[in-house]
């Protein structure tokens, strides 16, 4: 299969499982500039979260694919993505990832495309495959359960142990200008050892910093200039005073990381580590302070007034400076979107075993001319089921017993029929068991 320029492909993770690094089955081209890149995985939709942007990407320049003699290599990811989270957290992150895989821009006329492989009877634990194209349309790939040829590195045990333990998912709001400072209040619902901070990277080079009077093209390495996190102790400074304390723990960011040749890359972007580890205790104020940030665009989340208690007793107010000297300044409307990632003191519980489906469930024909015959059996209780669209808007829905055979004519809520595309006929029975089938109608 054919990958150039936006066109990719993308496979589902197990739920739970954490990415330290991942390969893919390729054959690539002499000027071939694949990319792979990791985001959320949206349960309801079945495809990745609209909502929130990548949490990591990597690009690999034709150098590097000469070098691994036409594939594309292993991408590691530093930090790991973990995604887990414990209760508790103020916007919680999707618990299964998705990994991207789409070719790049050519920069030479006699380019060979990136090549992809995948299993058309793929394992049924795993999600279906799809195909995207640039201008986000997806498509079914052949087969009766299409999965990637792919391998996934989750980490040893203590990866496995580490938890999202606060976070704001959500990106919605650009900062304009830029500040040279911002802080972030926030609490942790449990005692946990602190070991990094993920912030939305957005953009480098922004006017503020321009205007600014900066001549270095570059932005700034490690050293008395460099972007850096810090964590501060918010019990006893409830609001942030000109002249800061000093912090529990810092470290600088490594910007140059940042840099795609030209993509337009907003991603979860972490600090190089922390020289000692420190603890975070529940119900405790701690703040973000992150320093020399003219540079970079930090992305921010719209405050909306209808956030939940949990998010309002997790996350509190944003302050920011044009100048590292002068008086902090609210922003009623927006928080810092950020992901804080630490071993919880007292092990969360193991999550039970995922099952691909709790009961058995069939979409038959696939593709179908237009009605969907759905066959099911296994289930406890009453069944509810509902079709959503590839944009996760549900179209019909039926309910039935723990057996049986419903016939989806094809029409939506309204009895009109729906477009050709792919659906996802969801089923759940009264003890919480679920089945997800996919289905294609092609009229």
């Amino acid at each position: 299969m054919q990958l150039a320029g936006g066109i990719g492909v993308e496979q589902a993770l197990p739920e739970g499982m954490s990415v330290a690094a991942c390969s893919l089955r390729t054959a690539a081209g002499y000027y071939s500039m694949p990319i792979v890149v990791l985001r959320a995985w949206d349960p309801t939709t079945l495809a990745p979260d609209p909502t929130t942007i990548a949490l990591r990407t990597a690009f690999f320049d034709p150098s590097r694919i000469l070098w691994a003699n036409l594939t594309v290599p292993r991408a590691t990811f530093v930090p790991p993505v973990v995604a887990l989270s414990v209760a508790g957290v103020a916007e919680p992150p999707a618990s299964r990832v998705a990994m991207q895989l789409s070719g790049g821009q050519s920069r030479a006329p006699y380019a060979v495309e990136l090549h992809g492989f995948f299993n058309p009877d793929g394992p049924s634990e795993l999600p279906a495959a799809i195909k995207f194209t640039g201008d986000s349309v997806r498509v079914p790939l052949p087969g009766n359960h299409p999965v990637l040829a792919h391998a996934v590195c989750s980490g040893d045990t203590d990866l496995a142990s580490l938890r999202i333990v606060q976070s704001v998912m959500r990106t919605d709001v650009t900062p304009f200008p830029a500040p040279r400072e911002f802080l972030q209040r926030f609490r942790v619902p449990v005692q946990v050892e602190l070991r990094w901070v993920e912030l939305a990277f957005g953009e480098l080079f922004v006017p503020y910093f321009e205007s600014a009077g900066e001549t270095d093209p570059m932005p700034p390495g490690p050293g008395p200039r460099a972007t850096t996190l810090a964590i501060m102790d918010g019990n006893d400074l409830p609001v942030p005073v000109p002249d800061m304390p000093a912090s529990m723990v810092e470290a600088p960011f490594d910007i140059f990381s940042a840099f795609g040749f030209g993509i337009a890359n907003q991603h979860w972007m972490s600090h190089l580590d922390f020289d000692h580890t420190v603890t975070l205790e529940p119900g405790h104020d701690y703040w973000i302070w992150v320093r020399e940030t003219a540079p970079v665009t930090w992305l921010n989340r719209r405050i909306r007034g209808n956030e939940s208690a949990v998010f309002k007793a997790g996350v509190g107010p944003y302050f920011a400076r044009p100048d590292s000297s002068g008086p902090w300044i609210q922003a009623a409307d927006q928080v810092l979107a950020f992901r804080i990632v630490g071993r919880p003191m007292v092990p969360p519980p193991i999550p039970p075993t995922q099952v691909a489906a709790a009961f058995a469930m069939q979409a038959t024909p696939n593709p179908a001319p237009g009605s969907v015959r759905v066959d099911w059996s296994g289930a406890v209780g009453p069944v509810r089921f509902d079709v959503f669209d590839a944009r996760g808007r549900r179209v019909s829905q039926r309910e039935g017993g723990a057996a049986g055979q419903w016939m989806w004519d094809g029409t939506d809520l309204d009895g009109r029929p729906v477009a050709s595309g792919i659906y996802f006929v969801h089923a759940r029975d009264s003890q919480g068991g679920r089945a997800v089938q996919r289905a294609v109608l092609v009229r």
